[in-house]
């Protein structure tokens, strides 16, 4: 990765660190010509903010806004260390915990030195994949003599990480590059675990324990503090395999678990709408296995079954049919994401695990065939369908092709109403469209969840909802707002944002409410077709679940307006959920959610239904629509 401190030792830059941690990732860098006015509401996570000292008229104001939006620094531009211009921006980052740092070069150079800092964090990406690979090469195989494996890999370290590297174990070093560094780090062995030490020469260095009993360690000490943590983690894994006759343990179970976070990643950059990244990754460790357009995707409940056991069985019988994933978010869960090509015989494979597990009652929900870049929309067609899946004697169920609410309505009108509502996050300076697709999946799957299967932290994904939620003035806490959004941000998904040719987007009258939207003919005979079932069902269900969804979708309230038990409206809910085929309240999940949370890709055309088909006074309250 790329960090500050790279970015202070690179001449070019100028830069001197003055206050904050210099090992703060760095992903760009933003010159604003405004500083006070620019940044409010910009996505500027791990972005330096370069700016004029001059042109900031709240120092105290800016710090805080870098650092809650997770900016990687402030850069004052023009300045250098002890300038008293300086001293108040000084004092107010280091208050902050904003990193700062000054340098000679204007902004105007700035404005060009910020392709060189992109160049360099793409650089950092592909070193990082270029260092992984070559530690892929070097794994340690059965058979292999595991002294050799240990010099190789102990060797590659230090000559990717320009660094000092010490194997100890058993009493003795199997392992030093260069060979004068067994004389060296052998003082640094008795150091605690973890912990940064300086070196006799005045660099870094860290123990990282090779063994549960601490009978073997490795020691990396470099000029720089914290040099590529990822890579001396794996090569840590590698060395842990290696030294299989001190910890008697397996060479493939560090191997295996390794290969395993490298399909993880390449899962959550697919998630994340990184298709390119996520092919190249997936082709190091799978070959030509997702080398297509298009995939299907499996979720396997292991129910009562170990995951892990489970997991080691469908690596076996799925191999160079489907990428076989631990899902991040739910403990039961296994993902598959098999090409076109494969999906039969995926198919064929995953109920024969089925059979094997048979006694713990496992599940299978699978997707429709989406395109390779619309894999977030397969895994939620695939979630939809497990929550269903023990419902059916098989316990399986997959999705087939059904009008949804998007394919009915006008798609000039549709998308109209959608850019209006959502235009305050398009037209974010920076990263609007990647924050609404953060939020459609987060109100989509529910934050926890989203934060673990797209790999970034929770308060993240929190802030960027919020702020979606808040530009856009919906509540997101109230579940009919959230369906509102969620629409919103499917039409613009499939139609885009642009403005029809021949509308004038200016003109507000040409654009139509949200009742209007959903007040249309064919609408309305999709909305009869989807609530049929319960309009024909004795038990009075549609009424039970039009006050249920009306009071938003919780059972005291609907109770109450019912003058029944919450009891008999849980129970008339679920019953809804069998005719329907839908997950109503994600009971159904492996860690079911509070009452607020529930699956919007069933609560969303339920919602819309009830609503095109309500007389007044009976709707959803609908934010937008009429009661």
């Amino acid at each position: 990765m790329l960090t500050l401190n790279d970015l202070a030792s690179a001449p070019d830059f100028g830069l001197t660190l003055v206050t904050g941690d210099g090992g703060s990732e760095v992903e760009q860098a933003l010159v604003p010509r405004d500083p006070d006015a620019e940044l409010a509401g910009a996505l500027i996570e791990r972005a330096l903010v370069v700016a004029d000292p001059g042109r900031i008229g709240h120092p105290d104001r800016l710090v805080r806004t870098l650092a809650a939006a997770g900016a990687a620094g402030l850069a004052l531009a023009g300045t250098r260390a002890g300038d008293p211009r300086t001293a108040g921006l000084v004092a107010a980052a280091a208050a902050a915990g904003v990193p700062l740092l000054v340098g000679p070069h204007p902004t105007v150079a700035w404005r060009e030195l910020a392709a060189q800092v992109a160049a360099l964090g793409a650089g950092a990406v592909r070193q990082r994949n270029a260092r992984l690979a070559g530690l892929l090469d070097r794994l340690p195989v059965p058979g292999a003599d595991e002294r050799v494996t240990v010099r190789q890999l102990t060797a590659y370290l230090a000559r990717e990480l320009d660094a000092e590297v010490l194997v100890h174990a058993d009493g003795e070093a199997l392992a030093a590059a260069p060979a004068a560094a067994a004389a060296s780090l052998a003082p640094l062995l008795d150091a605690p675990v973890g912990i940064r030490q300086r070196t006799a020469g005045g660099g870094y260095a860290r123990s990282v324990m090779l063994s549960a009993a601490g009978d073997a360690t490795l020691v990396v000490a470099t000029k720089e503090p914290d040099p590529d943590p990822v890579l001396v983690a794996y090569t840590a894994k590698a060395l842990r395999v290696a030294l299989a006759g001190l910890r008697e343990r397996r060479t493939t179970w560090a191997v295996g678990d390794a290969l395993r976070g490298v399909r993880l990643s390449a899962f959550q950059l697919f998630m994340t709408g990184h298709t390119v990244a996520a092919q190249r990754v997936v082709a190091g460790i799978e070959g030509s296995l997702l080398d297509s357009d298009s995939v299907r995707v499996f979720i396997l409940d292991c129910n009562r079954a170990s995951r892990e056991t489970v997991l080691g069985e469908a690596e076996r019988v799925l191999a160079d049919v489907a990428l076989t994933v631990r899902c991040p978010a739910y403990q039961r869960h296994l993902i598959f994401l098999a090409p076109r090509c494969s999906t039969a015989r995926a198919e064929e494979g995953l109920h024969g695990l089925m059979h094997s597990f048979d006694d713990a009652r496992t599940l299978l929900g699978g997707s429709l065939v989406h395109p390779l870049d619309a894999v977030p929309d397969a895994y939620g067609e695939a979630l939809d369908c497990v929550t269903r899946a023990g419902r059916n004697p098989d316990r399986v169920a997959m999705a087939s092709r059904v009008t949804g609410i998007v394919d009915v309505l006008a798609p000039d009108v549709a998308r109209a109403w959608a850019t209006r509502l959502l235009r305050p996050v398009l037209a974010m300076p920076r990263g609007g469209t990647q924050i609404l697709e953060t939020t459609a999946m987060a109100v989509e799957f529910e934050m926890s969840a989203t934060a673990r299967v797209i790999g970034v932290h929770r308060n993240t994904v929190t802030r960027r909802v919020r702020q979606v939620f808040d530009a856009v003035g919906l509540d997101q806490d109230g579940i009919l707002d959230r369906v509102v959004l969620s629409l919103a941000a499917q039409i613009v998904a499939r139609y885009g944002n642009e403005p029809p040719v021949g509308r004038d987007d200016a003109d507000h009258g040409a654009v139509p409410d949200l009742h209007t939207l959903l007040s249309e003919p064919a609408l309305r005979a999709w909305a009869e077709r989807v609530l049929r079932p319960l309009a024909d069902d004795r038990r009075d269900l549609l009424r039970t679940v039009r006050e249920w969804v009306r009071h938003g979708c919780r059972f005291e309230p609907a109770a109450l307006s019912l003058g029944i038990a919450a009891k008999t409206v849980r129970s008339r809910i679920h019953a809804a959920e069998l005719l329907l085929e839908r997950d109503l309240t994600g009971e159904t999940l492996p860690a079911p959610p509070d009452e607020s949370e529930h699956r919007l890709a069933s609560i969303r055309p339920l919602a819309v239904a009830l609503y095109a088909t309500a007389r007044d006074g009976a709707r959803p309250p609908l934010p937008g629509g009429r009661d």
